[in-house]
């Protein structure tokens, strides 16, 4: 597995091809953020470089994410998100709601919401380096696939709160470095101009599914729409 440390105390591990977990570590505990596929021995990795206590966070409950669980005692993922799972999960399953604080020792992780992915989909504040670790939430190829995806009104509130925060950057699931928070902002606009008979049908993992795009400068906001969620968006 391949490891970048970000900023002090942050490291981005690549558990399977593209596919991102986050190790944040303080003076006296630390956190796993996300257990990707599950194919390779992520608790073993974890334990062999961390001499800490550490919880383990899922982002949001898609499979590329909590594939590593069962090897662990405890994971803890928003209640929303629970449906995603499977029906007896092979550890015990605590709530991971909005406002929790994890205090690491010299750096405090805060939940925050970021639904729109998911309903549960939740992001990592991490004030003291000005980073928020956001899962899929703000991927800048955003699916809103499946039944699972929040309402659009959700997601803009999202948005807005997200561009309120007090960070700078960003680390997602499926990238290797820090994104800025602008494409946050490219998504709000996205949304705000968003035109439903401008939307294009691809295939996707063998399914039609309808790609919008938003341009401005360098900045790029790409929806990928399931038809309910195409839907959702004409009847605004």
């Amino acid at each position: 597995m391949n490891v970048c440390e970000i900023c002090p105390g942050v490291f981005h591990i690549e558990e399977d091809y593209r596919v991102y977990c986050t190790l944040v570590a303080g003076e006296k505990s630390a956190l796993l953020w996300d257990t990707g596929m599950g194919r390779k021995n992520l608790k073993a990795f974890i334990e062999a470089r961390l001499a800490l206590p550490y919880r383990v966070l899922n982002s949001h409950g898609h499979a590329d994410h909590i594939g590593g669980n069962a090897r662990f005692g405890a994971v803890c993922l928003a209640r929303e998100d629970w449906p995603l799972l499977p029906s007896a999960p092979e550890y015990a399953l605590n709530d991971l709601p909005v406002g929790i604080r994890f205090e690491l020792g010299g750096l405090t992780a805060e939940c925050v919401s970021l639904a729109g992915h998911t309903r549960g989909s939740r992001g990592l504040l991490l004030r003291e380096r000005r980073l928020l670790l956001a899962g899929d939430a703000l991927n800048p190829r955003m699916q809103l696939l499946g039944p699972e995806p929040d309402s659009l009104e959700a997601l803009g509130g999202t948005l807005r709160t997200v561009l309120d925060l007090p960070f700078d950057g960003f680390l997602t699931s499926h990238a290797p470095g820090v994104l800025d928070k602008a494409q946050a902002e490219a998504h709000l606009r996205h949304l705000e101009a968003f035109d439903p008979d401008a939307l294009r049908p691809v295939r996707l993992a063998g399914e039609t599914v309808w790609r919008g795009e938003w341009r401005r400068g360098v900045w790029r906001s790409v929806f990928m729409l399931s038809e309910a969620a195409r839907q959702g968006f004409a009847a605004r």
